[in-house]
């Protein structure tokens, strides 16, 4: 008897374990791919001065993430899904700027791809 208690109890925890698992699926695969956010941040930030063509903006990207509960530089606390994009970008004029860099970060809502937040200058 006791083996038989213990199996249904196994079987009801890896009931659960499988629920909790497939409920995780479920919100991965609500938001942007890595590929699909890069492609949305390059569309957001192509045009002066951050690249005029996607491999000039590609280069000027230096890191993106997903954060989906914690700390981003560009809106701080979140607790919604954001991909953020840390962009610099020698624009070569050393009067502007910091010495003519740009260094900040993009943020889009990791489901839409839309702007979230952003401490990068000269964005709509």
């Amino acid at each position: 008897m006791p083996t038989h208690r213990n199996s249904v109890l196994g079987r009801g925890a890896f009931a659960a374990a499988i629920l909790m698992l497939s409920g995780s699926a479920v919100v991965a695969a609500s938001v942007l791919s890595d590929r699909d956010a890069m492609s949305k941040a390059i569309a957001v930030l192509k045009g002066d001065p951050y690249g005029k063509s996607v491999k000039e903006v590609k280069a000027n990207i230096r890191q993106g993430r997903l954060v989906s509960d914690g700390m981003t530089k560009a809106c701080g606390s979140v607790q919604i899904p954001i991909w953020e994009f840390h962009v610099v970008v020698d624009t070569g004029i050393k009067d502007q700027f910091k010495n003519g860099v740009i260094d900040g970060y993009l943020a889009l809502d990791a489901k839409s791809g839309k702007i979230r937040c952003t401490n990068l200058p000269l964005l709509d």
